[in-house]
């Protein structure tokens, strides 16, 4: 994967992946161009701010806004229609509101239907049309389950790694300045 250029020091790419820039959705996206991808962001108007291409048949990365471009856009994209026809995305929301410090959230989508999603905060309880699909994951990491080791300091880099290892997605290099 292309490296992503900026600086953080941060302890995970989750919190604040782009410097300047507080809300910002990290997006990972296999079997669609970028160009696709970034038109229907800028449909749904939504500026897209870093991307790192994948090779042929491997996972991309887009990273955008998180609202909208016009005044009051605070709603989730719609990203169903951004994926249709074999597109998958992975998609986290990586401080869905900072004045609030709520968790960040993710959600796969594939062929256009929203596949399955949970909040970082109840990863117990998934949503989608497979709300389950990532919890033998999240059960082998500890995250949930029986066995869950809940006064982790690192619990979102591990729910991240966690859902990363599941989807083979990349491990983007966002150190360099």
């Amino acid at each position: 994967m292309t490296h992503v250029t900026h600086r953080t020091y941060r302890t995970h790419w989750i919190h604040g992946p782009l410097a300047g820039h507080q809300e910002v959705n990290v997006v990972f996206f296999r079997g669609m161009s970028l160009d696709a991808l970034t038109r229907g962001l800028l449909s749904a108007r939504r500026i897209p701010l870093a991307y790192a291409k994948g090779a042929e048949g491997e996972w991309g990365l887009v990273m955008h806004d998180m609202f909208g471009w016009d005044e009051d856009d605070y709603d989730r994209p719609d990203y169903g229609p951004l994926c249709r026809d074999g597109g998958e995305l992975a998609v986290f929301t990586t401080e869905p509101c900072v004045a609030k410090a709520h968790g960040p959230h993710f959600e796969y989508l594939r062929d256009g239907s929203f596949v399955c999603g949970f909040s970082f905060e109840t990863l117990s309880y998934g949503v989608g049309d497979h709300p389950d699909l990532l919890s033998p994951a999240l059960t082998a990491a500890r995250l949930i389950g029986p066995h869950a080791e809940y006064d982790q300091e690192d619990r979102e880099g591990r729910t991240v790694r966690a859902i990363s290892a599941f989807f083979s997605l990349p491990d983007p290099d966002f150190s360099l300045t």
